[in-house]
């Protein structure tokens, strides 16, 4: 007469799980994605724009002609980074954060490269680079990955992905990346994650300097 309560709980206790489960990914999936801390209107502004260029290449698959417009905003920037002409072929994460920083006219604060480990160079040279994983980034930040990272330590290794940040809803980033499957997509990446390189931070700020 008691065998079949248990199984009750258990398939409702399974049940309750699932809910809470697709309860969780629902809300996470929700806007907004927004700013961990507060920054100023104009600032903020700034941050969305980068966001909101990138997202209108949001499904553009590599070899159409999205992609193609991609690449011809990055090559025909000048100067051009190391001098190389990214062609139909190559890796194309980098360069969809530059050509996107290039759209907003952002490249004194984003600087252009077709090579992930090199544009933290130049964040680096900039004083803008945040090297702790750990970090909680804002929209615009440029968020580098280590996919050979083993997760012991600060991930100091090789950088080989990069996207822009979409925002964040604790304890999750929203990423909007090129080259994800070939593709533009979005990211949805734990905070300190053990792949996450660091961060690229642009200095919004600064171009506000003087205005009012």
């Amino acid at each position: 007469m008691n065998i079949r309560k248990p199984r009750r709980r258990t398939i409702l206790s399974i049940l309750a799980a699932v809910l809470a489960a697709a309860a969780i990914s629902a809300h996470y999936l929700l806007d907004p994605w927004g700013f961990y801390w507060k920054v100023s209107p104009e600032e903020a502004a700034l941050r969305l724009e980068l966001v909101q260029t990138a997202e209108t290449y949001l499904g553009t698959q590599e070899g159409t002609g999205g992609h193609r417009e991609i690449l011809d905003i990055y090559n025909a920037h000048e100067p051009l980074a190391v001098g190389y002409m990214v062609q139909d072929t190559d890796d194309w994460c980098a360069t969809f954060v530059s050509a996107v920083a290039i759209q907003c006219g952002l490249t004194d604060i984003i600087p252009t490269e077709c090579g992930c480990q090199r544009q933290i160079g130049l964040f680096q040279e900039l004083g803008t680079w945040e090297e702790n994983d750990a970090a909680v980034p804002l929209p615009g930040d440029i968020i580098y990955y280590d996919w050979d990272s083993k997760g012991f330590g600060n991930c100091t290794g090789w950088a080989d992905h990069v996207g822009i940040v979409v925002g964040t809803k604790w304890p999750f980033v929203k990423v909007i990346e090129g080259n994800k499957d070939d593709s533009v997509s979005y990211r949805i990446i734990l905070i300190n994650d053990i792949h996450i390189r660091g961060y690229g931070q642009p200095d919004y700020a600064s171009l506000l300097e003087g205005k009012s």
